[in-house]
């Protein structure tokens, strides 16, 4: 559907031409038929005559619907199902690699304990005299605290295609608004996709983008509750007048909800 609307849109001028063309045509019948009416001598002739001029207005309202139409679709429509027809003939990009810092992994440190001794019970036959040890306790054992996992920053080969937040390898849940940079010198509009894995290089979705360009605020919203928990891959594509883009910004996130 947004290939048809977009064909019409192109078609537009010829559309004008031709309805131009029709719209002459029936002004010079309606001078004909007008003269033919003065001319009449018969009330049949005359009948005629009006009958011409109502199927000529016919016409004329129906010329004027089709260039409403044409305009409407040229101009409206086709603005709004653009990004649609772009997205549907942009190729994948390349897939650019990224580099994932390592999580600390923290040992929790052993507790020592010292060895209880418990006094022996002498025998009726000797009875020796027995010195009570005291007790030692035990110290508790000390445990370091786990830090929170490490966020990197998103890769991004492009400052005009660049995602602050969230950062790669966050641990994300409910809408994550996803800020950054989308700007170029011959802009057309951005797009925010995701895939499901870590460091995907196909299989990506649209889920939010704009048309007006962006510099340090927000670019978007994904909704982590409309998905299953698990690691996914989010990029910022932005494309030109030209339908070409710049190498796109990804990041890794992990949804648990």
């Amino acid at each position: 559907m947004g290939f048809l609307i977009q064909y019409l849109a192109d078609a537009a001028p010829w559309v004008y031409f031709l309805c131009g063309v029709a719209a002459l045509f029936q002004l010079y019948r309606t001078w004909q038929v007008r003269a033919e009416r003065r001319q009449a001598i018969f009330s049949l002739e005359r009948d005629k005559a009006v009958g011409d001029l109502y199927n000529i207005f016919v016409r004329a309202i129906l010329i004027l619907v089709a260039m409403g139409i044409t305009y409407f679709v040229s101009t409206t429509l086709s603005e709004a199902v653009e990004p649609i027809v772009q997205r549907t003939l942009d190729p994948n990009p390349t897939p650019q690699s990224e580099i994932l810092l390592p999580t600390p992994t923290n040992t929790p440190l052993a507790a020592t304990a010292t060895p209880i001794t418990t006094p022996t019970a002498p025998t009726q036959e000797a009875r020796p005299e027995v010195t009570a040890q005291p007790q030692v306790e035990a110290a508790p054992p000390t445990t370091t605290p786990v830090p929170p996992p490490a966020v990197a920053p998103a890769l991004c080969a492009d400052g005009r295609a660049s995602i602050v937040s969230p950062g790669n390898g966050a641990v994300v849940s409910g809408f994550v608004s996803v800020v950054g940079t989308a700007q170029h010198d011959n802009f057309n509009f951005y797009k925010l996709e995701y895939a499901s894995g870590n460091d995907a290089g196909q299989g990506f979705a649209y889920f939010d983008g704009g048309q007006s360009q962006v510099v340090g605020g927000l670019l978007g919203t994904f909704n982590s509750p409309g998905y299953a928990n698990g690691v996914y891959t989010l990029r910022l594509v932005v494309v030109d007048t030209s339908g070409n883009y710049p190498l796109p910004c990804r990041v890794t996130i992990t949804v648990q909800n």
